[in-house]
């Protein structure tokens, strides 16, 4: 990777920032794809890369696609699995969101400064990221009164199918995540309470960054999949077709539009409910923090504006 590549002059400025403020930053990442995932394995270098230590606490295999689902009667269990005494490596036999409940609730969190999760293998875009327990964790993170970030990655072949062929390319969109989970853990103070960026990175290195909205999904009977099983005939409710994208509106300033167009996407989200102030805070800082993000970034030698 050349020194002039976003992903050198992310880590570098990043770096730079924290060696600057002599900050000892913190932080609880975990995701859904399993601890032996390659994306977590890119968000946790991505982090300690840019002079920040990390507790991984992540499911011992796969968990897609359960939201916030949680284990109500069933003990979590901790295994350490790797890493090191700064910076260790858990696995549990819960969900994601029991990963982040059990790592507070354990003692793993006193001095953690935000919440990642990620960085999951496919992006989490428009309405199917309500499903996703990549997101689903981050919001659980914040439920707990952390900042909060969830990042995901489009595969190679920049299609949004919900089962991916082709494989990811991880290291420019972890370079990006960090910087903005630097941002969020600069400004912990002045976020309101309850907020998630949901971060979905293109297939190719971003063009830029974009403040992006949930798009919308299309459903229509003629896509979903009726299959006959030895119970009867069933339907694959999620369209998961291997040569099928999911339709989405596509709209303006949507996340879907985003990625199809080369941009990495952040939508902010805020669980305060019924707190409009809070709402409009969190946007007006997302705006702020992207605007800065793409100054600050150089790519082949020009300002990402």
């Amino acid at each position: 990777m050349s020194a002039g590549s976003p992903v050198s002059a992310a880590r570098g400025g990043l770096t730079s920032f924290c060696q600057q403020r002599n900050l000892d930053v913190k932080i609880l990442l975990t995701n859904d794809d399993g601890y032996l995932s390659p994306g977590v394995a890119a968000a946790r270098d991505a982090l300690l890369a840019a002079s920040m230590s990390v507790v991984t606490v992540a499911p011992d295999g796969p968990r897609s696609g359960t939201a916030r689902s949680a284990s109500f009667r069933k003990p979590i269990v901790l295994n350490r699995v790797g890493g090191d005494d700064a910076n260790p490596v858990y696995s549990t036999n819960g969900t994601p969101t029991d990963c982040v409940r059990v790592a507070v609730f354990a003692g793993l969190t006193d001095d953690v400064d935000a919440v990642v999760s990620g960085i999951n293998e496919g992006a989490n875009l428009g309405d199917d990221a309500t499903y996703s327990s990549t997101l689903g964790s981050a919001i659980e993170g914040a439920m707990l009164g952390f900042p909060a970030l969830a990042a995901s990655q489009q595969s190679r072949d920049g299609r949004f199918r919900l089962v991916d062929l082709d494989g990811y390319d991880f290291e420019p969109g972890a370079a990006l995540m960090a910087r903005l989970v630097k941002r969020m853990v600069e400004d912990r103070d002045r976020l309101p309470g309850r907020s998630v960026l949901n971060f979905n990175a293109p297939a190719k290195p971003a063009r830029s960054v974009v403040l992006a909205s949930l798009d919308r999904r299309v459903w229509q009977r003629s896509t979903i999949p009726v299959v006959e099983t030895d119970d009867g005939r069933g339907w694959l409710l999620f369209a998961t077709h291997a040569e099928r994208d999911p339709v989405f509106e596509g709209g303006v300033g949507t996340d879907v539009r985003a990625l199809s167009e080369g941009y990495a996407a952040v939508t902010p989200m805020n669980f305060a409910w019924t707190d409009r102030h809070a709402r409009r805070h969190l946007l007006a800082w997302t705006r702020g923090t992207i605007a800065d993000l793409n100054a600050s970034i150089t790519v082949e030698g020009t300002n990402v504006t």
